[in-house]
């Protein structure tokens, strides 16, 4: 297990030591629930001990600590404390509304005021982490939204302005109005129609991303203005220039066209219509994505005419012209050493960083399981690279790994300002990132820089298409099907092949795919039958068997009801005849008899597979163990991180940038999966590598390569 855990807690808190007179205890207002349990959000006040605290709540100081260990050795001040809101007897907080004023007898503190700021809750807030976004106490967020003490996802609640105090003048620092997005709208549209900045939208609405959605209501800062003459001047903030990748030979604010996109166009593709870089384009419409819809219309800006740079001087006759790489070879898929160059490479792993942001000093007993730790999703991902970058240092590779924490979901924001990085556009390679919306904009960006770029999780088609620069490293389902029918034609040659569904509705594209892969490759010698179990049961697979051949049963089914007995019976078909089964990926989670299994010569395929007999894998696993007091994890992309950055890396050392035009020379076999990649038309790179591994001595075995 980790020691490395990043604890996310409620707050790093000043240490008071609690004075020896009891105060007198106010129930908190705060009712938060964790792990599907109300508890009260107490926050310890100077004074208050814990037999006063418990007599508040109608508990007892034992159940208090054992919900609380962190305070077995002593309460302070300003400690955050959660007490089970069933241990009270006691009503919650009743509170009265009139309007907006709250009628709990509490005065609203004098340095904040509600406004029409909204804030929508998403999954696993709290009060006191919304506080910290907006930099407002909690107090205020509940005196701005009586009511509303349980936080649930959805929810709108009003976020109080701060108040700048100027003698006996009080002046707003910020004002808002408010504006619900239309179809077809954008960041930018928005803010040129009230004349703001984007950075000023952005800051008005913590959390928004550039995918805004028709009917948010966005909040609309506002010039402030001073209640009398006396109040301080506040500037509003001076708009600062969209930066961009590349400087612009283009006049933004007025020299542009607008673009209505067509069906299925790309930003690579748009932008090369037109003569002008991806990075142009996003700099000319701040906001937009790579998922382009058709008929949104963008600006395509227009390149105006710039002053002529003054002539450089000549170079003397004598002067040594510079090269970046000495000629190895005229051939330039001859392998050589090119480690006289040091490559610059971008990994952009989703870190998610900002979920770790503190270190829980609780007890041991306290702190959760480290799969609940988001920040902690791929990073043995991160720890294969770092083993394969030490191994190919010693073979003489010199590179630059820059390391970026990349979005996670349909987030954005990090990428867009990843890509604005000058030292982005001079990579030699690329890495992730790992979510469709961020990839399509790094794809975007990557082609426009001639980029190799490496998708390592996704398995879908459109993601290399009209993009020569994109390598993607999951083969497609199809890719794995073709595979196995090469595998069956090549090892049964002669068998009698039976493809059964458990209805005509599951997985019918699958077996009409798996069908045309073996027609492919049969030589004549291979007979196929096709078999729906919800219309002849049992028989319609015995039936079909042949005596005196190879029978190849295809199970295109991963029901637990059925499989277990229909593996039974083809079990006690063996003294007839002989059968070899076919599975599918997800059998390796379901409880099958192994003994089954064995007897019937069961093969599965998938994407990885690791023989954690083989001498490569004891290796790593014993050099991960050293170095990073762990067990690396095939679904914790481990071996799958050494393996890629291993294949890309390499060569690189070996054919250069271009490596892309030698890949018909180049095939590997890492340590979880191969790499054959082939070229499609007009488009990417596909990894048509998979592995079909078997079941020997109660052993899995590798069977195809």
């Amino acid at each position: 297990m980790k020691r490395r855990l990043l604890i996310l807690v409620l707050g790093l808190l000043p240490v008071l030591f609690v004075q020896a007179q009891e105060q007198k205890v106010k129930r908190s207002e705060i009712i938060e629930t964790l792990r599907g349990v109300r508890y009260y959000i107490h926050f310890v006040g100077q004074g208050e001990t814990l037999g006063s605290i418990a007599a508040t709540y109608e508990t007892t100081p034992e159940e208090i600590i054992r919900q609380n260990p962190e305070i077995s050795q002593g309460l302070r001040a300003n400690q955050v404390l959660k007490i089970e809101a069933g241990q009270s007897s006691a009503k919650e907080p009743e509170q009265e509304v009139q309007g907006n004023t709250r009628q709990d007898n509490t005065t609203p503190d004098p340095v904040s005021a509600p406004s029409g700021r909204i804030h929508v809750i998403e999954p696993k807030e709290t009060w006191y982490g919304i506080s910290r976004l907006y930099q407002v106490s909690v107090k205020e967020l509940l005196a701005a939204n009586p009511g509303k003490d349980t936080l649930k996802i959805g929810m709108k609640i009003n976020i109080p302005e701060r108040i700048v105090v100027s003698g006996s003048t009080q002046v707003q620092q910020t004002g808002s109005l408010q504006h619900t997005i239309a179809a077809q709208e954008t960041l930018y549209s928005i803010s040129k129609k009230y004349k703001v900045t984007m950075d000023a939208l952005l800051q008005a609405n913590p959390g928004l991303t550039e995918n805004i959605q028709a009917g948010r209501v966005l909040n609309i800062p506002v010039v402030p203005q001073p209640s009398d003459a006396s109040a301080e001047t506040i500037q509003q903030p001076k708009e600062q220039a969209v930066p961009l990748t590349k400087t612009p030979d283009y006049a933004l604010s007025d020299h542009f066209i607008e673009y209505t996109v067509q069906k299925k166009e790309t930003l690579y593709a748009i932008a090369r219509s037109h003569g002008v870089e991806v990075a142009e384009l996003m700099g000319a419409n701040p906001g937009l994505t790579g998922d382009l819809k058709k008929g949104q219309v963008i600006r395509i800006p227009i390149k105006v005419n710039k002053p002529e740079p003054e002539p450089e001087p000549q170079k003397a006759a004598d002067e040594p012209v510079k090269t970046e790489e000495p000629a190895k070879s005229t051939d330039p898929c001859v392998p050589g050493n090119l480690s006289n160059r040091t490559w610059q490479v971008a990994l952009l792993i989703p870190f998610q960083l900002e979920e770790a942001d503190s270190i829980g000093m609780g007890d041991a007993g306290s702190l959760r399981s480290p799969s609940d730790y988001r920040s902690l999703d791929f990073i043995q991902f991160y720890e294969g690279a770092l083993l394969a970058i030490d191994s190919l240092s010693k073979a003489g590779l010199k590179v630059k790994v820059n390391v970026f924490d990349a979005d996670a979901g349909e987030h954005t924001s990090k990428t867009r300002r990843l890509l604005t990085k000058p030292e982005m556009k001079e990579m030699d390679l690329i890495i992730g990132p790992f979510f469709a919306k961020s990839f399509e904009l790094v794809s975007a960006f990557a082609a426009s820089y001639s980029i190799p770029l490496v998708n390592p999780l996704s398995q879908r088609a459109e993601i290399i298409a009209d993009n020569p620069y994109v390598f993607k490293v999951q083969p497609s389902a199809w890719v794995q099907y073709n595979e196995l029918a090469r595998y069956l034609a090549n090892n049964f040659p002669n068998a009698n092949v039976l493809i059964m569904t458990r209805n005509a509705e599951e997985n019918a594209g699958v077996a009409a795919s798996f069908k045309t892969s073996l027609s492919r490759y049969n030589q004549g010698n291979i007979t196929v039958k096709e078999s729906v179990y919800s219309q002849s049961a049992d028989a319609g697979v015995l039936n079909k068997l042949v005596n005196g051949r190879q029978n190849v049963v295809v199970l295109l089914t991963s029901d637990k009801a059925l499989l277990p007995a229909l593996l039974r019976k083809l079990n006690d078909a063996r003294s007839t005849y002989s059968i070899t089964v076919v599975g599918l990926p997800d059998w390796e989670n379901l409880e099958l008899d192994s003994h089954y299994l064995l007897n019937l010569n069961t093969h599965l395929f998938n994407p990885w597979f690791v023989d954690y007999a083989s001498p490569e894998v004891k290796n790593f696993v014993k050099k991960f163990n050293e170095r990073f007091l762990a067990e690396p994890e095939l679904d914790k992309y481990a071996f799958l991180g050494y393996d890629i950055s291993f294949y890309f890396l390499n060569n690189l050392l070996h054919y250069g940038r271009g490596f892309s035009r030698c890949l018909s020379n180049i095939e590997h076999h890492g340590l979880s999966t191969g790499f054959t990649f082939r070229k499609t038309e007009n488009g990417g790179y596909e990894n048509a590598s998979s592995s079909v591994y078997g079941l020997v001595d109660y052993k899995r075995r590798l069977l195809n390569r």
